[in-house]
């Protein structure tokens, strides 16, 4: 039976195993990773299970969108040998239920043009965002956790970058 959990100190060397194997070990020189340098928002880290075995993960990340502060999505990591059995589908749904009752009005994902819309994304081209390196304007998509969010958003000019931690 599969469960969800929040992520805890003790599962993040199985968290780190799921990346390696979901992402390989250069995952860090993708440029959505300029995006993380400081720690994910704790409340929606994820760990997913299948009859106590971990099979998948999810963290959201704070980060800048102009001058608002909004999620970004990711990473999702399943376990090769169960994907496309709905686990990532799963902690997706999962994560952004708990997303809702936060205090931000957008998700942002850099992911599978395919894959996220099921969740309510959208492409978020016609934005021009500035992202930190290349990325394919494709992958990028914006959900709203409050609707109208979008629609107040300037059109072009909007710079995306991570939140540094204080010292």
């Amino acid at each position: 039976m599969f469960q969800i959990k929040q992520q805890t100190q003790a599962d993040s060397a199985v968290v780190e195993e799921l990346m390696i194997k979901a992402f390989g070990p250069n995952r860090y020189e993708r440029s959505v990773w300029a995006l993380r340098p400081g720690e994910p928002v704790e409340t929606l880290c994820l760990v997913g299970y299948d009859d106590d075995q971990p099979v998948g993960s999810l963290r959201f990340w704070e980060i800048m969108l102009g001058d608002e502060t909004i999620l970004l999505l990711g990473p999702l990591a399943v376990e090769p040998h169960v994907r496309g059995q709905g686990f990532g589908q799963q902690l997706v749904i999962e994560g952004m239920r708990r997303a809702r009752f936060g205090r931000w009005r957008l998700v942002l994902v850099s992911g599978e043009p395919d894959y996220y819309p099921k969740f309510g994304f959208t492409p978020a081209a016609s934005f021009g965002l500035e992202w930190p390196g290349f990325v394919e304007p494709e992958r990028l998509q914006f959900c709203e956790l409050v609707p109208g969010a979008l629609a107040s958003l300037p059109k072009s000019g909007l710079i995306v970058r991570g939140i540094t931690p204080a010292v």
